[in-house]
């Protein structure tokens, strides 16, 4: 498995925890593949913090949250062609994608004929889960791995 930057680890955490308790739970876990158009069951979801939870505490704290973001980021082929992938669209290499980093990207692409602005605008809403105007890792991987195409 691809190591993982302390701070891609935060930004994920802080994108799961979202009541801010220090706690991921199941719940959690389902609204926010909910929330990138995904859909996960009970079933699924509490089979994963399972097997991140180690004090079997029924939530996941930052220091089990390593193990449980492994899981959802999956087999590590997929993983690196996913990475890849935002490393192209990070232009500045911030661990960001901004609104006018996916401009420039579509600039160059033939692929979209309508106004690029509004296209690079729609782009980043899709991705941006935590609606922070910019595009984490770990956003990035949950819309490209959990949303319904």
């Amino acid at each position: 498995m691809a190591e993982v930057k302390e701070t891609e680890l935060e930004v994920a955490f802080k994108l799961f925890d979202q009541d801010k308790d220090g706690l991921v739970t199941t719940e959690e876990l389902k609204m926010l593949i909910e929330k990138v158009g995904g859909c996960m069951s009970e079933g699924e979801a509490r089979g994963m913090i399972r097997q991140a939870n180690k004090d079997r505490s029924g939530g996941i704290d930052y220091s089990e949250f390593r193990k449980l973001w492994a899981i959802v980021r999956g087999e590590e082929e997929d993983e690196l062609e996913i990475r890849e992938e935002f490393r192209r669209l990070d232009l500045d290499k911030n661990g960001f994608i901004t609104k006018e980093e996916m401009l420039a990207v579509i600039s160059g692409c033939d692929y979209f004929v309508s106004d690029k602005l509004v296209e690079a605008q729609k782009c980043i809403a899709d991705l941006d889960v935590d609606q922070d105007g910019q595009v984490s890792y770990p956003e990035f991987i949950l819309v490209w791995k959990y949303r319904k195409q």
